[in-house]
């Protein structure tokens, strides 16, 4: 009688046992596939906290990078001939399912109005940031290099700068994590021509580079550093092409605006525009204008004819 109430007693102690185990592992599967079933779970693990995480993702064919172009406009709303034209060279030769133009004051002016009726452009506002880190940014330019690696962590794409005119396809650069231009191995990386997707390891970690921000050094944070502190020792985290791939070397702007080169053969050229002023001093032309692209007997001359008119050749007014 005592041994069959001791085993009695020890089948009730097993079986309450059991019970209290699957009611505990009932409870942590419960919470851990609530958390799993969260949106952006991914984003909430790796993205830094100084990053919306709310995204609006753009899934429009099989490639891994949305496309999707972002341009970023601080305390620019008048859109030069120029900027207009590049817009347009990015609607035309990329395609893409819709271009940002992220800005914090809307854009205006005569030429914005020749966008402004396109069903892919949208002007989304965004502020300009003014830290990052905790260290104060007081130079536009880096602000805008903040915001280029902020808007790609939030929505993945092609980021362009303003005068970077696309002249093909980006579509093979799509399959990539993060495509960059890398002139040479002795040079730094172009920041002017991002693509990549929202969570490329090579994008988390440049972004991260910013806790040495150094708001005194130009091009510092952009180029010279993540060249230095992540490419050159993890040469396969991203992508990169030359400058016969993605034209932004500053040598090629005078062949671009005083002569006649092949530049078809380039996916895009940063045209550099704020800076013809010293690098092709020479040049009559000062601004360029919807007239006096017609006849003007350059590459740069025969790139705005073919997005503003259609075609590459010389256009003659015609005689009253």
């Amino acid at each position: 009688m005592t041994r069959n109430k001791g085993i009695l007693k020890l089948t009730a102690i097993a079986i309450v046992g059991l019970l209290l185990m699957y009611s505990l592992q009932s409870s942590w599967h419960e919470r851990w596939s609530k958390f799993l079933d969260q949106d952006n779970v991914a984003d909430k693990m790796k993205a830094p906290s100084s990053v919306s995480l709310s995204r609006v993702p753009i899934k429009s064919d099989s490639y891994i990078v949305p496309n999707i172009v972002h341009f970023v406009r601080f305390g620019q709303p008048d859109l030069s001939f120029v900027d207009m034209l590049c817009i347009k060279a990015a609607l035309v030769n990329i395609k893409p399912a819709r271009l940002y133009i992220h800005c914090d004051i809307p854009p205006r002016g005569m030429w914005w109005e020749k966008l402004a009726n396109s069903t892919v452009v949208e002007v989304v506002h965004r502020e300009k940031p003014t830290s990052i880190f905790g260290k104060a940014i007081h130079v536009v330019q880096h602000a805008s290099d903040v915001a280029r690696l902020q808007i790609l962590m939030q929505y993945g794409g092609i980021y362009l700068d303003n005068d970077v005119y696309a002249i093909k396809s980006f579509d093979e650069f799509r399959n990539y994590t993060f495509t960059v231009g890398w002139p040479s191995p002795e040079e730094s990386i172009g920041n002017q021509i991002l693509i990549g997707t929202h969570d490329a390891p090579f994008l988390l970690k440049y972004y991260e580079t910013y806790h040495a921000f150094d708001d005194r050094q130009w091009y510092y944070n952009a180029g010279v550093l993540p060249t230095n502190s992540i490419l050159r020792k993890h040469t396969h985290i991203a992508h990169t092409v030359p400058d016969s791939v993605f034209g932004v070397s500053v040598g090629l702007i005078y062949q671009i605006f005083l002569k006649t080169v092949d530049w078809h053969k380039w996916h895009a050229l940063h045209l550099l525009y704020h800076h013809r002023s010293y690098l092709t001093k020479d040049d009559p032309i000062k601004e360029h204008d919807a007239e006096n692209i017609k006849n003007l007997q350059s590459s740069f001359g025969q790139m705005a004819r073919l997005i503003y008119y259609g075609t590459e050749d010389i256009i003659r007014n015609s005689s009253t």
